[in-house]
């Protein structure tokens, strides 16, 4: 009996014992005509919200283990959260793991730690000689030294020419000025949101959606900046995730202002809770009071106006 095959197995279920070079996973079908076979493993890079994915080329890699990889910035350290393993990936244009990493190279990258905080304080010291009103949120040095990237953030835009030219002169290395938003300063920072949880843009989150006042409207959120915004100071992005649920749901919920028919009588709609299904009434004979939807019916119409409906 041949034996299901099977492709993009999650890499949680990646037991440290397994061995990559055993039989290989394949796919039921041809739905991935451009995956290639890779020797795959998942790596933390420092500094990086998210594991990635990295080509192990013929390394056997055990989680824990720290490797030096090819990425975007330059050749850096990462630890490897999963272990190795032979899959079919859809793209080649992942980072390259080089080779485990020895004394010599944790030595060197506690080195450029050390040079990348010194040199915080080499920027912050020339952006108050400057007088330009931005932050300094971190700077990236290259194992060797050659290369620096500067990531600021302000509020308003600023001149970089004379920025970046002593700081080219003060560190001694190519400077590379990243300047971001709001978003992008939190998503490099971190930190706690209002839920208690790390921020999402610094977790899980890739790309940001665009966020507006509408969506906080849709959830009945009050619409004061302290409970709507962010670390950023920005509305959140959590606002969003919800957003399609509540849409959906609100189309089963008279609108505020309509006439409705209660098991207490006649009244007129103020408001809905979508989560727990309710919706406040102000009753005809006075008072005010909460049913579930399902009690609901639609207030027959008076002669001579529209009729009317949830």
């Amino acid at each position: 009996m041949v034996e299901s095959r099977r492709v993009h197995l999650p890499l949680e279920s990646h037991a440290a014992g397994v061995d990559p070079y055993g039989e290989p996973d394949f796919p039921d079908d041809a739905s991935a005509p451009g995956a290639v076979l890779m020797n795959i493993a998942l790596v933390r890079i420092a500094d990086a919200p998210r594991a990635t994915l990295a080509d192990a080329g013929t390394l056997l890699l055990r989680k824990g283990d720290t490797v030096l990889v090819e990425a975007e910035r330059g050749v850096t350290m990462a630890i490897v959260a999963f272990p190795s393993r032979r899959q079919l990936v859809e793209s080649r244009m992942v980072p390259r793991i080089l080779r485990r990493s020895d004394e010599g190279d944790l030595k060197a990258e506690a080195r450029a730690r050390l040079k990348e905080a010194e040199a915080v304080r080499t920027t912050m010291g020339i952006l108050r000689t400057l007088s330009l009103p931005a932050k300094v949120l971190r700077v990236e040095i290259s194992r060797t030294g050659q290369r620096a990237v500067v990531h600021l953030s302000s509020d308003d835009r600023i001149e970089l020419r004379e920025l970046g030219r002593q700081l080219n002169i003060a560190l001694r290395s190519r400077v590379e000025i990243r300047h971001v938003g709001a978003r992008d300063a939190a998503k490099a920072i971190g930190g706690v949101g209002p839920c208690g949880l790390q921020l999402c843009c610094n977790t899980f989150l890739s790309d940001f959606a665009p966020v507006s006042i509408r969506h906080a409207k849709e959830q009945g959120l009050a619409l004061k900046p302290e409970r709507v915004s962010g670390v950023c100071g920005r509305l959140m992005c959590c606002l969003v995730y919800e957003d399609a649920f509540y849409r959906s749901q609100r189309s089963l919920f008279p609108k505020p202002g309509k006439r409705v028919l209660t098991p207490k009588g006649e009244g007129r709609v103020r408001d809905v809770d979508v989560l727990a299904r309710t919706v406040r009434v102000a009753l005809t004979d006075g008072g005010m009071e909460t049913f579930p939807v399902d009690e609901l019916l639609p207030a027959p119409s008076v002669a001579g106006s529209p009729a009317s409906s949830p």
